[in-house]
């Protein structure tokens, strides 16, 4: 004898056109399931009406069990009204760790299940990337488990065929987004020598990035990078950021906020 059948609401969003010139969204990063500087951010986004979230790494981060990692997931889909518009979920390094890293994969759905790609929001070209581990396969730590080698060196392959795709070539704006910079890192990004020659002339009007827990702004040219980057902060209410992405016709705006509603930097690209 079974019981009674528990349903939820049905909700449903709209996909833009290929069209489509203007869009809001939100990124949030290294959260690191700290739930109340995660709504401390929120709080600054209300009355936003923004079209999609990403979540860039290290928010749902060393997952240990089933349960742990969906009760988070559930806590920043909802605090962002993740059944009126679409979450990206990006993985950082700290996704990679802990007894459930291996579990995480399942609960979201990757396209080709890769957790690197790239996408139009109407006529803005969105390249994601997957930085890995920070520390060579071969660090201690890992006890000869991991090859993000493979990854890394699969992405080449994946750059080379973006950056020559015809939807890349006509996108009105392009955004680069991965967790562990290029530019701007204080440690050797073990991308860098991989994906670098590719990006030192990719036009890109921007480049989103975390991991270093310090919001910082790299200027076009600054540290050799051919496009502005912005790093977010970290998990504590001092330091934490969220950005806002705001297109309207042929005018890219980026806004960094931190847990005060503050302004850090409001930029046109």
């Amino acid at each position: 004898m079974f019981g009674n059948t528990a349903r939820t609401e049905l909700r449903e969003f709209t996909l833009p056109a290929a069209g489509d010139d203007s869009f809001t969204a939100v990124v949030f990063n290294d959260l690191h399931k700290q739930s109340k500087t995660f709504q401390a951010l929120c709080e600054q986004i209300k009355g936003i009406d923004y079209d999609f979230v990403v979540f860039n790494g290290d928010c749902v981060d060393d997952p240990a069990n089933h349960d742990q990692a969906t009760a988070f997931i559930s806590e920043l889909t909802e605090g962002v009204e993740g059944d009126r518009v679409p979450v990206f979920f990006m993985r950082g390094n700290h996704e990679i760790r802990n007894a459930y890293s291996v579990g995480l994969h399942s609960l979201f759905d990757y396209v080709g299940d890769k957790t690197y790609g790239s996408f139009n929001w109407g006529d803005t070209r969105i390249v994601m990337l997957d930085c890995g581990e920070d520390k060579p396969d071969d660090h201690w730590v890992y006890y000869g488990l991991n090859d993000f080698t493979k990854l890394r060196n699969d992405q080449v392959g994946f750059l080379k065929r973006e950056l020559a795709s015809k939807e890349f070539k006509k996108a009105a704006k392009r955004i680069l987004i991965h967790h562990i910079p290029l530019y701007g890192n204080d440690y050797e990004n073990l991308c860098s020598g991989l994906w670098g020659k590719l990006l030192e002339k990719a036009p890109f009007n921007i480049s989103l990035n975390a991991h270093t827990h310090e919001y910082a702004y790299h200027p076009k040219g600054s540290l050799g990078n051919n496009f502005p980057v912005i790093i977010g902060g970290g998990y504590s209410m001092k330091s934490a950021t969220v950005m806002v992405i705001e297109k309207k016709k042929d005018i890219l705006k980026v806004k960094v906020l931190n847990t005060k509603g503050e302004v850090l930097l409001e930029l046109t690209v």
